[in-house]
């Protein structure tokens, strides 16, 4: 069974807009960081660093026991 030639322009179409909506958010979400300057994935990794530091500096006497 072939597919008429307006049927696979409509079929390409379709799915390059589908392909751009889906694209979309993700190059805006970028492009917002990088003219804004944010960068969450750091901010979240420093908060870690400083949890475990903290976490560390509260329980010193787990080393006064000798």
């Amino acid at each position: 069974m072939k597919l008429e030639q307006a049927t696979k322009v409509q079929i390409a179409k379709n799915a390059l807009l589908s392909l751009l909506l889906y694209i979309l958010p993700i190059v805006l979400m970028f492009g917002t960081f990088a003219i804004t300057g944010q960068r969450p994935w750091e901010k979240k990794q420093q908060h870690k660093q400083q949890i475990s530091s903290k976490s560390k500096s509260v329980n010193p006497q787990s080393q006064d026991n000798d």
